[in-house]
């Protein structure tokens, strides 16, 4: 299945939908769309991530979901609401430690028609992939010790790109 992330928001709800392997091409874009949404008046009352079309999520995405859940977390004192994640979605969120953190709906939920689809991106910095990243290693020892190698490596590209003239 083709990688699709929909976006809508109605009634102060923010519904996204992923669909197929979803990775870091469709993150940044998201991410910069839903945090400014969460900061802006008036406040958002939901944000409903649906999983059930989805088959696998990269870190990437696993990190962008805990990014938004925290921002969600602090300006709405709830989770965000995630639908019918399919079973492979479920063992991800599980392994990873997000499961303990978001709401889990079985049932479905309606969602508004025409959503916008996410357009990929050209590439994800790798200050983004570190924001996310760490927004994963927070979660536990064991994410630590996985996504150590990458954060070193992400944050050497960093500093390279901050000494260039």
């Amino acid at each position: 299945m083709e990688e699709a992330l929909y976006v809508k928001e109605s009634a102060q709800t923010i519904y996204i939908r992923a669909q197929g392997h979803v990775t870091a091409a469709l993150c940044s874009d998201l991410k910069s769309r839903i945090f400014e949404r969460l900061e802006a008046k008036p406040p958002v009352d939901n944000v409903l991530v649906d999983l059930s079309g989805c088959d696998y999520m990269d870190s990437t995405f696993l990190g962008l979901l805990v990014g938004i859940n925290k921002r969600f977390l602090r300006f709405a004192e709830r989770p965000l609401t995630v639908i019918r994640p399919s079973p492979p979605c479920t063992d991800l969120l599980r392994t990873i430690g997000i499961l303990r953190m978001v709401k889990v709906l079985d049932q479905p939920v309606a969602f508004p028609d025409a959503m916008e689809a996410i357009v990929p991106a050209e590439k994800a910095t790798a200050e983004f992939l570190l924001d996310v990243h760490e927004n994963l290693m927070d979660l536990s020892e064991e994410n630590r010790r996985k996504f150590s190698t990458l954060y070193t490596v992400l944050k050497s590209q960093i500093g390279k790109t901050g000494d260039e003239p």
